[in-house]
């Protein structure tokens, strides 16, 4: 499958200063602080030698404390590091996906509670395995017998039965998927790295996304974020090809023959 990347933007107007996102990190902002502090940490030892001068008469020349004093460049510089610290975006893709995984994970086990919860009903089911065999091969009485047997109701499987079984083999398939599909996703570069800078490029944080889903037969990841410009959105199809396994694989795994 070919890949395929789309994306969605609100329209917005904004500047050439403000769209193109600041690379914050925080040894700009240690710098910065460093910076002011080496000032701040000289200024008491040297009032103290001011101090000593002055009360034995020794006049300290003007500018004396010009090179611990705070510029405007000082603490411009140090505002503005500190503000990308905060205003920066370091929820990242493979955060989100990785969240998801867990979130599909969870669903997951729930499913097969229910798969578990549902095959109980196909109890009396498993006895009509051995109870059919037995008479196939019995003398005619005992056949009347088994079937006198098998008239009672709890060996019908209801359409309700067979609604809730279904329903949750379909559920455990489809979190199976999801949770395989959000984990081989988080640790693909390919599919990380692209959402990462589309975000940053279109000031969209991953910390607002509203919606993550991934659909096994289109092999399509799509992520939904709603930012202070509107909504916005990221689609990625065709990546994860390599991640499939085949339904041979899986029921090998399960140690179950497949005769697919």
């Amino acid at each position: 499958m070919l890949k395929r990347m789309t994306t969605s933007l609100a329209l917005v107007s904004v500047s050439a200063g403000t769209a193109v996102a600041q690379e914050a990190t925080f040894s700009d902002l240690a710098l910065a602080a460093d910076q002011i502090m080496g000032k701040v940490d000289s200024s008491t030892a040297l009032a103290t030698s001011l101090s000593g001068y002055a009360s034995v008469g020794g006049i300290a020349p003007d500018g004396t404390t010009t090179s611990i004093q705070l510029t405007s460049t000082d603490v411009e510089t140090y505002n503005a590091a500190l503000s990308a610290v905060q205003d920066a975006n370091y929820y990242t893709a493979q955060m989100v996906l990785e969240e998801q995984h867990e979130l599909a994970m969870t669903n997951l086990s729930a499913a097969v509670d229910s798969l578990v919860a549902a095959t109980t009903n196909f109890a009396e089911v498993a006895a009509v395995t051995t109870i059919a065999a037995d008479a196939s091969m019995g003398t005619t009485d005992e056949q009347m017998q088994a079937q006198t047997m098998l008239t009672s109701s709890e060996y019908t499987i209801t359409s309700a039965d067979v609604a809730e079984y279904n329903s949750a083999v379909n559920d455990v398939e489809r979190y199976a998927q999801e949770a395989a599909g959000f984990l081989a996703a988080s640790n693909a570069a390919s599919i990380t790295d692209i959402a990462d800078t589309w975000a940053t490029e279109n000031q969209v944080s991953m910390a607002q996304y509203t919606s993550v889903t991934y659909d096994a037969t289109s092999d399509l990841l799509f992520m939904s974020f709603a930012t202070q410009y509107g909504d916005a959105s990221i689609s990625l199809q065709g990546y994860l090809g390599n991640s499939f396994k085949t339904v041979a694989e899986i029921y090998g795994n399960a140690g179950i023959a497949y005769g697919g």
